[in-house]
């Protein structure tokens, strides 16, 4: 599409597009090979798809004129020149015909469906078997398992009946234990919070007489034996 890099700057940013419409835009040129560049689709791109990118260049429409060799004429005020085609419509009231490529029409896109990948065996060999792929045919005939019908005998009704009603009474029972556990969870968290919380006062209390005995212990240190404070001696 383009033979340089160059060229690839001039057009960054435009709109590209498939043979598919499958819509796209360039965005920067790559090193290597020359003209190569990076562009982003909204969807997958097939490898029969070509991408198409529509330019136009400019030019410069070539100068024309026509002379009105009747203003040579004595009486000018007759002529008249030829009206535009907006005035002959406002003259006959007529509406302006729509362009057809001007109009919003609904788009419709038809699903696309992609071909499953398909991995080569050579490449499924040299994968480790982690990574190999573990597509499992379906199975076309049908199975024994499938075709048989299973009677069962009285006896055997009867005892699935019975298990049905053992298993039914076992999950009733777990659903009770599990609920009564749940309760006295509920009323040992609310215990224990209570006892911590007594707890924590019974410490608060322990500290504050701490601090009473030490602060009175340090008052009597500072007093002297006959109840005054001691004066101080300059040297």
């Amino acid at each position: 599409m383009f033979n340089s890099a160059l060229e690839v700057a001039k057009f960054e940013g435009a709109h590209v597009r498939t043979v598919s419409g499958i819509r796209g835009q360039v965005k920067k040129a790559l090193s290597k090979p020359d003209g190569a560049f990076r562009a982003t689709f909204e969807d997958k791109v097939l490898m029969s798809d070509i991408v198409f990118l529509r330019a136009w260049y400019s030019i410069q429409p070539r100068k024309f004129y026509n002379p009105v060799t009747s203003l040579l004429l004595s009486d000018k005020g007759q002529w008249s020149g030829m009206r535009l085609t907006g005035e002959v419509r406002k003259e006959q009231d007529l509406k302006t015909p729509p362009a057809v490529n001007s109009t919003y029409k609904p788009i419709e896109r038809a699903p696309r469906r992609f071909n499953a990948l398909k991995v080569p065996k050579k490449l499924q060999a040299a994968l480790p078997y982690a990574s190999k792929p573990r597509a499992m045919k379906p199975q076309s005939k049908e199975t024994y398992m499938k075709r048989r019908a299973v009677v069962m005998e009285p006896e055997e009704r009867k005892a699935i009946a019975l298990m049905q009603q053992i298993r039914a009474l076992r999950k009733d029972q777990v659903v009770r234990r599990r609920e009564k556990q749940s309760e006295r969870k509920a009323a040992h968290r609310k215990k224990a919070e209570k006892e911590e919380a007594l707890r924590a006062d019974k410490e608060k209390e322990k500290r504050k007489e701490i601090m009473r005995v030490t602060g009175l212990k340090s008052k009597r240190e500072m007093e002297p034996e006959g109840g005054r404070p001691k004066k101080k001696r300059k040297t």
